[in-house]
């Protein structure tokens, strides 16, 4: 494997390749720059597995690049190293799909603990597609993983076209796998050996698929999700949380927080496993360590003018479902309000805390999703894609669609056939 480098510190850099032995990590070479500039062309002419990369550096932001770098290579393991504690930034980097948010000044020791562990994922990963190619007959449970695990990370769109496929080319039953909750188990303070760091997270992989056969268990590194495949109400949920940090007290060498929701389905699961990230970066508090975030969420709706607001997921629900009719139109944020009858500043504070999105940028983000369905479709060109979303001109469907996903329209249809 070969991992890449990237910070305008030059001393960080050195530091960095001196003092951590890589090869040791499973690491063949080492490259290095200094900006985003340098990074894509050594990203474009080397094979690279592995990216560290800082945020803030001269001409290009370091999260403009990890964007570029999921379009144009997805399989690529992205990781920051920065020295800003951003809320936003942190958010911005779950939706690129980086898998650790790391702070510096970063001990060399905690470093090498990411890698090992983004070094045993892609090893994983290249085994389970060598056994489908080699046409070895996979088990249901590890199909259903694959299937879960792609649909999660955005390899699958999250649409129905797109998913049947994908259950019809593992052989899967939609109705056997469509979820009934999620669940997020984020691991703090851990202090594990590097070498046991895999061990542990298969550990908790089989603790928790032993006490509850319903569920498949997904870990994404160090990112752990329960998909609940039958009937349960918040109680049993809260409960199975309860019951699987009351197994491990004592044994854990650190804390266990769980996040969880129960408005869900297939098409959903990606958006809404997000919607857990974005839940346990906001709600911390001292001695409580299980969250019902459906819950939290309707906590936002208090009462205005002495009149009771609906339910808060209804009110999002609803929003999401106007922008997937309207997507097409010109719509607006008043728009929006009067079709949930609720004032604009309100609404929008009660979707951000939801969704992380304020209202017009889930607008561009669900128009620039339905944009790069309809390119890997390939029925129709660029410029019908940007009209049929609802861009008025392809100069403003492509500067909108390079804001969301840092590629123009016509490199990300060129790098589907990569795929």
């Amino acid at each position: 494997m070969n991992i890449l480098i990237v910070d305008d510190e030059v001393i960080v850099v050195n530091l960095l390749k001196k003092h951590i032995d890589w090869q040791s990590l499973g690491m063949n070479e080492v490259f290095t720059a200094y900006t985003a500039m340098d990074a894509r062309e050594i990203v474009s002419g080397n094979k690279i597995d592995i990216i560290v990369c800082d945020i803030e550096m001269p001409q290009e932001n370091g999260l403009f690049f990890l964007a570029w770098v999921r379009e144009s290579f997805p399989d690529i393991v992205k990781i920051i190293l920065t020295g800003y504690p951003d809320f936003k930034y942190a958010q911005d980097a779950i939706n690129i799909g980086v898998v650790k948010y790391l702070l510096k000044p970063v001990g060399f020791e905690e470093l090498s603990e990411t890698v090992r562990l983004a070094a045993d994922e892609i090893n994983k990963r290249k085994n389970e597609k060598l056994q489908i190619s080699s046409g070895r007959q996979q088990e249901p449970k590890r199909e259903e993983k694959i299937f879960y695990t792609n649909l999660l990370t955005g390899d699958i769109l999250p649409f129905p076209e797109f998913i049947d496929k994908a259950l019809k080319m593992g052989c899967l039953n939609r109705e056997e796998l469509e979820p009934k909750g999620l669940v997020y188990i984020r691991l703090a303070g851990a202090q594990v050996e590097m070498k046991n760091n895999s061990i542990l997270l298969f550990a908790l992989s089989n603790i928790a698929e032993e006490l509850f056969p319903d569920i498949t268990e997904v870990h994404l590194w160090d990112n752990i999700f329960w998909i609940v495949k039958t009937e349960h109400d918040r109680t049993q949920l809260y409960e199975m949380c309860e019951l699987f940090m009351s197994k491990l007290k004592d044994r854990f060498p650190g804390e266990i927080f769980a996040y969880f929701i129960y408005h869900i389905s297939l098409e959903t699961l990606s958006e809404r496993s997000k919607d857990l990230k974005h839940a346990a970066m906001q709600y911390r508090n001292v001695g409580q360590f299980i969250y019902d975030v459906d819950d939290l969420i309707e906590s936002v709706m208090d009462t205005e003018n002495g009149e009771q607001h609906p339910s808060a997921w209804a009110v999002v629900e609803n929003v999401k479902d106007y922008v997937h009719e309207h997507y097409a139109e010109d719509i607006s944020r008043q728009d929006i309000e009067s079709s949930v009858h609720l004032n604009g500043d309100y609404l929008n504070r009660i979707f951000k805390k939801a969704t992380g999105y304020s209202l017009v940028q889930y607008i561009q983000y669900y128009r620039i999703l339905v944009s790069k369905r309809l390119l890997a479709e390939q029925k129709c060109t660029i410029t019908e894609a940007g009209t049929k979303v609802g861009f008025d001109t392809p100069s403003y469907f492509a500067k909108v669609f390079k804001k969301w996903t840092n590629m123009t329209p016509n490199e990300y249809y060129n790098s589907i056939d990569s795929r």
